[in-house]
């Protein structure tokens, strides 16, 4: 009777092999995951911008500008407002142009869009339509911008804080 060979036989692989290549490529895609979620956050001020408006007449606030070299694609904008009564504000994207506090956009801005969708260049600003049907003081936090810059997004704040009040006529 013949003895059977031994050359056939499956040798084992360390799996420990496997093991740290999969521990590798897990790290590369955390790391790349992380760049991704972590872009530049975006300038803030100090500055609180102060405007008045008569009851149902919208005053334009500009709270944040463009960032000198970079381009966002706006995903929206979050505004977190605080009033003793009704108020209504509207972000809006002020094309090429910039402005404090006017009720006529118009002589600063190229175009007043939507910002969702929208580029957001360093020659843009964001712009707060307020309005209210009653008086009332209305206080604005720095808003919020939604984004994504090349392969990098993210939600940060931005600009400005604002004061307006709405006055009686």
């Amino acid at each position: 009777m013949s003895q059977p060979s031994t050359d056939l036989a499956v040798r084992r692989r360390s799996r420990w092999g496997l093991v740290s290549v999969l521990v590798v490529l897990l790290g590369v895609v955390g790391l790349a995951v992380w760049h991704a979620r972590h872009p530049m956050p975006l300038p803030t001020e100090t500055r609180t911008v102060s405007a008045n408006t008569p009851v149902d007449e919208p005053v334009y606030v500009g709270v944040a500008n463009g960032v000198e070299g970079r381009t966002l694609n706006l995903s929206g904008v979050k505004v977190h407002t605080t009033s003793n009564t009704a108020v209504s504000v509207t972000p809006l994207l002020c094309r090429d142009g910039r402005l404090e506090a006017t009720t006529d956009p118009t002589a600063f801005c190229a175009d007043l869009v939507n910002p969702e969708g929208q580029t957001f260049g360093s020659t843009d600003s964001i712009v707060l339509q307020v309005v209210s049907p009653e008086p009332a003081i209305a206080v604005v936090d720095p808003v919020r911008l939604g984004f994504r810059e090349s392969l990098q997004w993210g939600t940060f704040p931005t600009g400005a804080g604002a004061v307006v009040r709405v006055l009686s006529r």
